[in-house]
C-alpha cells in the first residue's frame, strides 16, 4: 500500500480541530500521512500552524442562521469548496476522509463520497451539530463521544473523544518550573474558549482577585485575545495572577491546576474526565441546542464538578462553588488510561479501509 494519505477535515473552533489533531498524531504513528482540509477560520489556522501538520485552506465559513445575502455567499463558497475538494481528492487519492465537525466537512465528504472513498465522521458533543447530522446519511461509519448521541446516528460506535496525549503525559514538575509557580499553593486554571466570554472573564477575574486577598491562591487565566488587555490591567498588581491571551501548551496548565473554571465544549469536558479534574463549568449560553450544557451534565458529580449557567453566574455563587470544591478536592492525578479513544477510532478506520 504505497499511498497512505488520509484527509481530516474540520473547521471552526478548537473543539473540532483538536480531536482531528489527536487522530492525525495516531495516524502518523502508524505510518500514514494525515492532511487537513480546513476552513479559513483564524483560530483553526493558528492551531494547525502550531501542530506542524500539513493542511490545505478553503474559503469556507459557518452557515448563517437566517436567509440573507450572507447565506447566498455561503452556498457559493460551499459549491467552490466542493469543486476544489474533488480536484484535490483525485490528486491525493486518500485511503479515507474523516470529518471532525463544522461546515467544512460537508463539501469535502460529499466530494469524497462521489469519488467512492471511505468516509467517516466524529461527533464530539452529546447533541450533534447540523453538519454531522446531514453527513450521517452518507458516511460509512460515525464515531461518537457520548452514549446519549447514539439515537441520532445510524451505524454509530461509541468510542469517546480523541484526546491529545500531551495532556495526559505532562510533567507537573516541569510545568511548575516553566511557569515559575509554587508547588504547595492551590492553583486555579481559567479559560473561556474562543467564543464570546466578556461576562465570564470579568466575573471570574473579580472573584479570584478577591480570593487572593484572603487566601493563598495561584491563578492562570487564559482570556482569549478580546479580553486580554482588560483582564491583564485588572490583575497587574497581583504577581500570583497570571494572564494569557492564549496558551498552545495547555497541558502544563492542566498538570498543575487543582480547579479548572471553563466552558463545556465536548473536548474540554472529556479532557477533564480523562484527567480526573475538579471543575466549575459555565456552558456557553449561545451554543446550538444548548449542547454545552448537556455536555457538562454528562460529567456532573456532586463533589468534583459544579455547573453554573451563565444567566445564573454571580460573584456569590462562583465564590461558593470554588470553596465547596476546594474543600472536597484532593491532589489530582492522571488516570491510567489503557487505550486512548483515538487509538480505537484509528483501528476501526484502518479495519474499514482494509475490508
Amino acid at each position: 500500500m504505497k499511498n497512505k494519505n488520509i484527509i481530516i477535515t474540520s473547521s471552526g473552533t478548537g473543539g473540532h480541530i483538536y480531536p482531528g489533531i489527536a487522530l492525525a498524531e495516531e495516524f502518523k504513528n502508524k505510518g500514514y500521512n494525515p492532511i487537513f482540509f480546513i476552513g479559513n477560520n483564524p483560530i483553526s489556522l493558528e492551531i494547525l500552524e502550531n501542530s506542524q501538520f500539513k493542511y490545505i485552506k478553503f474559503n469556507m465559513s459557518g452557515m448563517p442562521r437566517k436567509i440573507s445575502i450572507t447565506f447566498l455567499i455561503f452556498l457559493i463558497k460551499t459549491e467552490f469548496s466542493f469543486l476544489k475538494a474533488l480536484k484535490l481528492i483525485i490528486k491525493l487519492n486518500p485511503l479515507a476522509v474523516i470529518g471532525t465537525g463544522g461546515y467544512m466537512a460537508i463539501p469535502v465528504l460529499f466530494a469524497a463520497k462521489m469519488l467512492r472513498k471511505k468516509i467517516f465522521i466524529h461527533e464530539q458533543n452529546v447533541i450533534p451539530g447540523k453538519a454531522n447530522r446531514l453527513l450521517n446519511k452518507i458516511v460509512d461509519k460515525a464515531f461518537i463521544s457520548f452514549p446519549g448521541s447514539k439515537k441520532k446516528f445510524k451505524n454509530a460506535t461509541i468510542l469517546g473523544c480523541p484526546i491529545r496525549k500531551s495532556l495526559l503525559l505532562a510533567s507537573k514538575e516541569k510545568a511548575l518550573l516553566e511557569l515559575k509557580l509554587k508547588r504547595e499553593v492551590f492553583t486555579i486554571l481559567v479559560f473561556a474558549g474562543s467564543l464570546g466570554a466578556t461576562k465570564f472573564n470579568e466575573i471570574v477575574c473579580k472573584v479570584l482577585l478577591g480570593l487572593h486577598t484572603k487566601d493563598k491562591f495561584q491563578t492562570l487565566h487564559i482570556t482569549g485575545p478580546k479580553n486580554y488587555i482588560k483582564i491583564q490591567e485588572k490583575s497587574k498588581d497581583n504577581p500570583d495572577y497570571r494572564v494569557f491571551d492564549y496558551m498552545h501548551n495547555i497541558a502544563i496548565a492542566y498538570a498543575i491546576s487543582n480547579i479548572i473554571i471553563c466552558r463545556s465544549g465536548a473536548s474540554t469536558v472529556l479532557e477533564l474526565k480523562a484527567l480526573d479534574k475538579s471543575a466549575i463549568l459555565i456552558p456557553y449560553p449561545y451554543a446550538t441546542n444548548d449542547h454545552q450544557y448537556w455536555n457538562a451534565k454528562e460529567i456532573e458529580e456532586n463533589d468534583k464538578v459544579v455547573i453554573i449557567e451563565e444567566k445564573n453566574l454571580t460573584e456569590e455563587n462562583l465564590r461558593k462553588a470554588i470553596y465547596t470544591i476546594k474543600k472536597n478536592t484532593r491532589n489530582n492525578t492522571v488516570k491510567n488510561i489503557i487505550e486512548f479513544p483515538q487509538e480505537l477510532i484509528v483501528k476501526e478506520i484502518i479495519k474499514c479501509i482494509r475490508s
